[in-house]
């Protein structure tokens, strides 16, 4: 059967890619390993999609909502938490990626160190290394350069992304792709890192995935 290579989730309005089902090289040991289709957010939630979950359920704001760095309506929304992302993915009928799920979409199936390649970042390519200070996210879409190889933005840098797993049990769940206040070494598809489950930063968000059906 022949799927659909993007589809629109009515629910939040977004745009989602294919993810074919197959192997993949995974990992800072290039483990090989096989994933199976899905469809993710081609972009990172944005501020003006999050607002559409708050107003439908009366959720709490996210942490910097009236802060102007980082509230526009295209920027990637940044101080909510694990349990805050997962309930607007299940509110969109979607969920948070597995880890693997999220490094095949960062970097294709040929073990790429970085969404766009083996090039080194740049400002064309991601958003990285800002002032904690003065910087912030920028709007979605603004890195053509750094597409992954299935279409999806800012993969790297930009914010760090929650996941599915627990990076230590009961303590630390994974985020991955770095964000704005990051080194570039940081922004390799194979890195790992994790937060409090609880904490809400801003320099972290998320994208949602959706099973084939």
């Amino acid at each position: 059967m022949t799927r659909l290579a993007s589809i629109i989730n009515v629910k939040d309005d977004s745009e989602m890619v294919l993810v074919p089902s197959g192997d993949s090289i995974m990992g800072e040991e290039r483990k090989v390993v096989h994933v199976d289709e899905f469809y993710i957010d081609r972009f990172p939630i944005t501020n003006s999609q999050y607002k559409k979950f708050v107003d439908a359920t009366g959720d709490k704001e996210p942490f910097f909502w009236n802060n102007e760095r980082f509230n526009k309506p295209l920027q990637p929304v940044v101080g909510v938490s694990w349990n805050d992302a997962v309930a607007y993915a299940r509110w969109a009928g979607k969920r948070l990626p597995r880890e693997i799920e999220w490094e095949k979409a960062a970097r294709g199936g040929d073990g790429r160190e970085y969404p766009w390649g083996h090039i080194q970042p740049d400002s064309t390519r991601a958003v990285y290394n800002l002032d904690p200070n003065t910087g912030a996210p920028a709007p979605i879409g603004d890195r053509e350069e750094g597409m992954s190889p299935f279409g999806c933005y800012d993969m790297a840098g930009n914010v760090w992304e929650w996941c599915e797993e627990w990076y230590e049990e009961g303590k630390f769940r994974v985020v991955r792709g770095g964000s704005w206040v990051n080194h570039q070494y940081i922004l390799r598809s194979a890195y790992r890192s994790c937060s409090y489950p609880d904490g809400k930063d801003n320099n972290v968000g998320f994208r949602c995935v959706k099973d084939v059906e």
